[in-house]
């Protein structure tokens, strides 16, 4: 229509916010554990999102772990870093065990030069593109949960400021996940945690499987289910447990929308 003018891409209107709006949108919304429909994967997945969007960095991934279990990866920004995450956790080694076990937050440089700490990590790392990662332990009080893994393209240590930051949001996650505990006092966190980590693998499948019927990246399918989920109001995990029984068929990308299947709706 003459004299009007395009939106902003998606994601622009919230980078161009200035930075204490930004984070305090993101601390509002990663306090906001109290509704019914409370998506725990979903969550976990903001908490990766705003890393991204508040921070210096390239990538962010979150793990957890259930009492008395080893660390779990549970969100991660990109498909780039999910396995050099997957390796760490398989070898033991790195910045994020070691945030883990000491509770402490954990700077390392990256390059290809032979390091004496975590060298296979670091190897791994390397060869996918990062020079830096800043790990920052998810504690409840004295008790450690999870990591917040913060991998940069750039080398040297975070800014001093996103350090802070960083701690701010890991601590805002443990807070969160604690609140949600306390409401369903039913319930352990053994068991919510666990839940979070059955639902990764749920929705990994369905990942992979809309990034092999559509022909695309995992990185895509996975954003067509976010937008699905959202646009339904329905439960991420809940989305990918349908697709994966195909009770759910999305559309390819760019066609009219997305069908049930089922007697009623073969598509």
């Amino acid at each position: 229509m003459p004299g009007s003018t395009p939106g902003p891409p998606e994601g622009q209107e919230s980078a161009e916010l200035p930075r204490v709006r930004r984070v305090a949108d993101a601390l509002i919304d990663l306090a906001d554990v109290l509704a019914a429909d409370f998506d725990q994967a979903d969550f976990l997945y903001r908490v990766a999102g705003h890393c991204m969007d508040l921070l210096d960095i390239s990538d962010a991934g979150v793990m957890l772990a259930a009492p008395g279990e080893r660390l779990r990866l549970v969100a991660a920004s990109s498909e780039r870093m999910r396995p050099v995450e997957l390796f760490e956790l398989d070898a033991g080694e790195g910045p994020c065990c070691t945030a883990y076990h000491d509770a402490t937050p954990v700077d390392h440089t990256i390059s290809d030069a032979p390091q004496p700490r975590w060298p296979r990590f670091t190897s791994r790392a390397h060869r996918a593109g990062y020079l830096s990662v800043h790990a920052v332990p998810i504690r409840r009080r004295e008790d450690v949960i999870g990591v917040l893994n913060l991998f940069r393209a750039l080398p040297g240590a975070l800014p001093e400021e996103d350090r802070h930051l960083a701690r701010t949001l890991a601590d805002a996650t443990a807070i969160s996940l604690t609140q949600r505990a306390a409401l369903d006092h039913h319930r352990t966190l053994n068991r919510q945690l666990q839940h979070a980590l059955d639902s990764r693998t749920t929705i990994e499948q369905a990942k992979g499987f809309l990034a092999a019927t559509a022909g695309t990246d995992v990185d895509a399918a996975f954003q067509r289910m976010r937008a699905h989920a959202r646009r339904h109001q329905m439960r991420l995990a809940d989305l990918a447990r349908a697709i994966v029984a195909g009770t759910i068929i999305l559309s390819p990308p760019g066609a009219a929308g997305d069908q049930p299947s089922g007697p009623t709706g073969e598509v």
